[in-house]
């Protein structure tokens, strides 16, 4: 977007976003907006009542926070988007399909019965519903943008990356090793997963700017895609399943080392016992009563 504007550092607006934006784009000016302010540097408001005037940022972005908004406040949030910025809307997160909202319910059953609970923002999603592309695309255009869209997370190794997550104990371990999963998923599936059924989807709008100078992100996912090739779906699932038998093993384990715990007490109440108060009174008894005729 900075080349198709012929600029080296742009204003940007992240709506909902994160610390993490400031450092994936330390080369332009990052606001953050938020419910919740987290940083001094960030601006404490609602998506859909933004504290800025019109035009105010050359880019404004969401990340995986529209599908969080409950959907009667959708439309205002996408129209402050629209409104406070000057040429580009870039929207991104996953959107409905049968596919996606069978996987999202597939995984909160996944992950209530491994821990009891239901995950907070997967929970939210199914509360709200995710939101509809062809209705996000709709106001888009309306507003005066041109749009494009670009798949983004193959939803099959989406919910086979989410399990794989999920199945890890909750440990430095299961960290360490949860860090590794993502390695490996930058390493060797993110150029492959630009394609359909995706989990998510890459919406860009230009609003002043000609959508022509952006179409380049389209070529470019596919020719990464082309470049790296298919990555192996079935040993992402052959590790999944690895993973499940080892926490069940684990659980095994744990199991049998509570029993041995609870043995070693009961033996050490019995010796005890033994050689405790109790046990020579009764020897005192049963001493007397061999002694009466």
């Amino acid at each position: 977007m900075a080349l198709a504007l012929g600029r080296s550092r742009l204003r940007v607006l992240d709506v909902g976003g994160v610390e993490l934006t400031q450092q994936f784009l330390p080369e332009h000016d990052i606001v953050v907006t938020n419910l919740a302010r987290e940083q001094l540097s960030s601006v404490q408001s609602s998506g859909a009542a933004l504290p800025f005037a019109d035009h105010a940022f050359d880019v404004v972005l969401t990340v995986d926070t529209l599908e969080h908004i409950p959907p009667a406040e959708r439309k205002a949030f996408l129209a402050e988007m629209v409104r406070v910025a000057k040429h580009y809307v870039l929207i991104t997160g996953p959107f409905s399909s049968p596919i996606n909202d069978e996987a999202e319910r597939l995984l909160d059953d996944f992950i209530y019965s491994a821990t009891g609970q239901h995950h907070y923002y997967l929970a939210e999603h199914l509360r709200f519903g995710l939101p509809l592309l062809p209705t996000t695309l709709e106001q888009l255009n309306a507003s005066g943008c041109q749009s494009i869209t670009v798949p983004s997370g193959c939803t099959p190794r989406w919910l086979a990356m989410m399990l794989l997550r999920f199945s890890l104990p909750d440990t430095a371990h299961g960290h360490r090793t949860n860090s590794w999963l993502e390695k490996l998923y930058n390493h060797q599936f993110y150029w492959a997963d630009h394609c359909e059924p995706s989990y998510r989807q890459i919406v860009v709008a230009a609003k002043q700017a000609d959508i022509g100078a952006v179409r380049d992100i389209v070529d470019l996912f596919a020719a990464g895609r082309n470049a790296f090739g298919q990555p192996d779906f079935a040993h992402l699932l052959a590790l999944w399943q690895a993973v499940a038998a080892t926490r069940t093993f684990d659980a095994y384990e744990q199991t049998i080392a509570d029993l041995q715990a609870q043995r070693a007490q009961l033996e050490a109440r019995i010796r005890g016992l033994e050689s405790g108060r109790f046990m020579r009174t009764m020897a005192a008894l049963h001493r007397l009563r061999n002694r009466v005729p």
